[in-house]
């Protein structure tokens, strides 16, 4: 019972500092902050467990594994760009919230009904041994069954990866047996179709709701209202507040009490988020309705009228989003083009319809949303091939307390907490003052400090050393130190990032260039899982072997990051000349000259 309320006695100070700063923000803020708390709990709580689903639960490969997580990210931040769209040209970033709302409770329900775990078999021969391990377990033990009774294996060993041979050693009769042969696997076709519509559902449900709810936030403010930075911030606190809790309470119940209960409390948090939505919209002073005279009621074709059109197609796309993951390497490829598409066509955009003073602040912001991959492509490798480093090589216990190696997911969006108003608090003091940095030097320092992360974590890999089973681990301490760096640089780039969208983007296109925005994420998603992909080893393959690996990855990361971070701060006064007319301001950058609305509302998308 203590594990549960504890992580809410630890957030409880810097929550009542939200609270209190918030008064001085518009009342909208409130419900927003409190709607995305409860979206990101699901997100988040069912993110932290998915790769250890997937291979603990379902028996996939750790390559395909990360494809299919990969391949879905990349489609849960390419969603807004479609949800970003139908918001801006006919319903509204309201109207987007509540549906997308709908679509994640019913995809993150469905994640509960997982049925039986997958089974493999040792085929040697004529002879099909069965191999069992537990559904939920991060010491992967494993015991192979004969004439009816199970033998704990000493040794599970693939000669390379991809490879189905296996070499497996136990002892039986006082005797070391050593068994050779093909690894089959056999899975439940009927709850690996419900996975695949459930993740389905959520990357849809994603694709309407996070682009509006953010875009939300900005239309709260009038143009030079100086608490929109303070303000995002703060949102982003709501945010990190609910996957904290999420990280930790979803990865206990899911390692004490099963999938369906981990998944399950996700689901209960998505639909707590809903609720606040839909009860406490009157607070957003209509200034996410659909755009004005648009005609949402009238029926347009096949007795549908325009709203009812949208939602329909949103259900396709959750179709034409179940296809995509069943060819996830294929998907992941397809996300290269796509973002080079997309920046072609924002690039003949602002060159063909906007002015020279409306088109600076976009080169800006593409330069911000571009760099922005290489800082994502290094933090999400959190989900990925830090959550598998956590459970092969982290001692995961702070004194007497061993939490689940998921629960490390927590440890990111709790320095959050307790950093977000702080930042807050600096961006309005040197706001005030004039003496706020400028984006780009934001970015900079974000870049060098999530690369100082990697090398705090390359440090801890020098003096790993054995456990009880001969599993070479370092102490938690690091990789904690590593999270609280990448955070760091999270709150110096992510809601910076976000309020640079409203501020920079031309106003007719700001749904849109949200959802570039989170494009951008979605192709460091697929980039991060190519590169999890490298840390990875052939299974039962030396410890040391596995540690080598992960050192020689996460070095080349943390490099990229502090020379992308170095060339930033060096080319910040100039690129700050793009955007100095905009930089403060407060709202989303002029359109041919014209000032944006005060409501932040975008009108028609090209």
């Amino acid at each position: 019972m203590m594990s549960v309320f504890f992580p809410l006695l630890l957030v409880a100070a810097p929550i009542a500092l939200a609270l209190w700063q918030m008064r001085g923000q518009p009342k909208g803020l409130f419900v927003l902050f409190f709607a995305e708390m409860w979206e990101r709990f699901s997100y988040y709580g069912m993110r932290a467990l998915l790769i250890f689903y997937l291979t603990w639960h379902f028996l996939f490969d750790s390559d395909f594994s990360l494809t299919l997580y990969g391949a879905y990210v990349a489609l849960v931040y390419l969603g807004p760009l479609l949800g970003g769209w139908v918001a801006d040209k006919y319903i509204g970033f309201r109207k987007a919230v509540t549906f997308g709302a709908v679509l994640l409770v019913a995809g993150h329900g469905l994640m509960g009904f997982h049925g039986p775990p997958a089974t493999e078999t040792l085929v040697t021969g004529d002879t099909t041994y069965e191999i069992n391990r537990p559904d939920y377990s991060e010491a992967r033990e494993r015991s192979i069954v004969i004439d009816g009774e199970a033998y704990q294996l000493l040794s599970f060993v693939q000669p390379e990866r991809g490879s189905s041979a296996r070499t497996v050693t136990f002892e039986r009769g006082g005797e070391t047996v050593s068994l050779s042969g093909t690894l089959e696997r056999e899975g439940q076709a009927l709850y690996e179709f419900i996975l695949f519509a459930a993740l389905a559902l959520i990357v849809a449900g994603v694709g309407f709701l996070k682009p509006n709810i953010s875009t939300c936030v900005g239309a709260l403010y009038d143009k030079g209202d100086p608490r929109r930075d303070s303000g995002f911030t703060l949102y982003y606190m709501g945010i990190n507040l609910g996957a904290f809790l999420a990280g930790i309470w979803c990865a206990i119940a899911a390692a004490n009490y099963g999938w369906t209960a981990g998944f399950g409390l996700a689901a209960l948090g998505m639909l707590a988020g809903l609720v606040v939505f839909v009860l406490g919209q009157g607070w957003l002073e209509g200034r996410a309705d659909p755009p004005e005279g648009m005609d949402l009621k009238t029926p347009v074709f096949a007795g549908l009228n325009r709203e009812w059109l949208v939602y329909m197609g949103g259900l396709g796309f959750v179709v034409l989003c179940f296809v995509l993951l069943q060819f996830a390497a294929f998907t992941s490829a397809a996300m290269y083009p796509v973002f080079a598409v997309a920046t072609a066509g924002i690039l003949f955009y602002m060159f063909t319809r906007l002015d020279s003073e409306a088109r600076s602040p976009m080169i800006g912001l593409l330069i911000l949303s571009i760099s922005s991959v290489l800082f994502w492509t290094l933090f999400d490798q959190g989900p990925t091939s830090l959550n598998l480093f956590a459970a092969s090589h982290v001692t995961n216990s702070i004194g007497d307390w061993e939490f689940p190696a998921p629960a490390l997911q927590s440890a990111n969006p709790f320095f959050i907490i307790y950093f977000a108003p702080v930042i807050a608090l600096l961006w309005t003091f040197l706001g005030s003052r004039r003496w706020e940095p400028n984006s780009y030097v934001k970015f900079g320092l974000a870049m060098l400090q999530i690369g100082a992360g990697f090398f705090v974590l390359n440090l801890g890999i020098q003096s790993a050393t054995p456990d009880a089973d001969g599993m070479l681990r370092i102490s938690v301490v690091f990789i904690l130190l590593m999270y609280l760096l990448h955070t760091t640089g999270e709150v110096f780039l992510s809601p910076v990032g976000l309020s640079a969208v409203t501020k920079m983007s031309a106003r007719q296109i700001v749904g849109f260039m949200m959802g570039y925005w989170f494009l951008a994420v979605t192709l460091a998603n697929v980039i991060a899982a190519e590169i999890a992909k490298r840390t990875q080893v052939p299974e039962g393959a030396p410890a040391e072997e596995s540690l080598a690996a992960y050192n020689i990855v996460y070095l080349q990361l943390g490099g990229s990051a502090v020379v992308l971070g170095i060339m930033l701060l060096l080319l910040s006064p100039l690129l700050a000349k793009l955007t100095n007319h905009v930089e403060g301001a407060g709202a989303a950058g002029p359109v041919s000259g014209k000032p944006a609305a005060a409501t932040g509302q975008t009108e028609q998308a090209p």
